[in-house]
């Protein structure tokens, strides 16, 4: 049987595909779709307003004007939020850990930003994350992408004078025969020069990414040491983990 709350999950993400297709939702129109009160309508625009995936106005809501970082950071983002709760508790305090610039691993700095830690990343997004906070960053210099993070050989040169204890890594898919994919080469150059000097490797990604597949590999599922996810991955995969020794983490 499913529950209030996932019922509720549910309904806010047909909510969301319903506003994909339409300039504005009314909450009368909702009401009589979902077959529910025009308050738990209001409850769920109120909910999904506070995470930035819409606007609300009078009667209604439209489309929240996002940059496509923050349209993906709101993208299944609470299942992201729990992935990143369950990775921080893998980090220890006085480590040295690279974030790279995905939205989910933006979510583990923002889960983090309270520890005592070195922090290195070229994500000018999870920089601005520890403002304030006694952690030392690193942000990577180089020339700067389209996502607010720094790419080229100046970031890639100055990580080979760096060690990581942890990296925290985000991919765009994940499939058993070509592991971790990505969609831009020079971002992935620099997410590859980060694998590079890091002690062990966490991968943390929601379901959607499972068995999609990019143009660009970032590396094979040998180089990762833990799997984080909010979903037990499909057979193939998980059989993939097992032959590399990687250990699958759930919320």
């Amino acid at each position: 049987m499913t529950s209030g709350t996932d019922s509720g999950v549910q309904r806010r993400h047909a909510i969301l595909r319903l506003l994909a297709e339409s300039d504005r939702l009314d909450v009368a129109e909702l009401r009589e779709r979902f077959d529910v009160s025009e308050m738990t309508i209001r409850r769920d625009l109120a909910k999904l307003a506070e995470e930035g995936v819409l606007r609300r106005i009078h009667g209604g809501a439209v489309r929240a004007e996002r940059s496509p970082f923050e349209t993906r950071t709101v993208h299944h983002a609470e299942e992201k939020r729990r992935i990143a709760q369950r990775a921080a508790g893998l980090i220890g305090d006085n480590e040295t850990v690279g974030i790279d610039i995905g939205t989910t691993a933006h979510a583990v700095a923002r889960a983090i930003r309270d520890r005592s830690l070195v922090v290195v990343t070229n994500s000018v997004n999870v920089a601005v994350e520890f403002r304030g906070t006694s952690n030392k960053v690193l942000l990577l210099g180089g020339f700067l992408g389209g996502e607010l993070c720094t790419v080229g050989s100046f970031a890639t040169a100055a990580l080979r004078r760096l060690h990581l204890t942890t990296l925290i890594l985000g991919c765009g898919g994940l499939t058993p025969d070509r592991g971790l994919t990505f969609f831009d080469i020079e971002e992935t150059e620099v997410r590859r020069a980060m694998l590079d000097i890091a002690d062990r490797i966490v991968v943390v990604m929601d379901h959607s990414k499972f068995d999609h597949n990019e143009t660009v590999v970032l590396a094979p599922l040998a180089e990762v040491d833990i799997l984080v996810t909010d979903r037990r991955p499909p057979e193939p995969i998980r059989e993939a983990c097992d032959r590399h020794n990687v250990q699958i983490v759930l919320p």
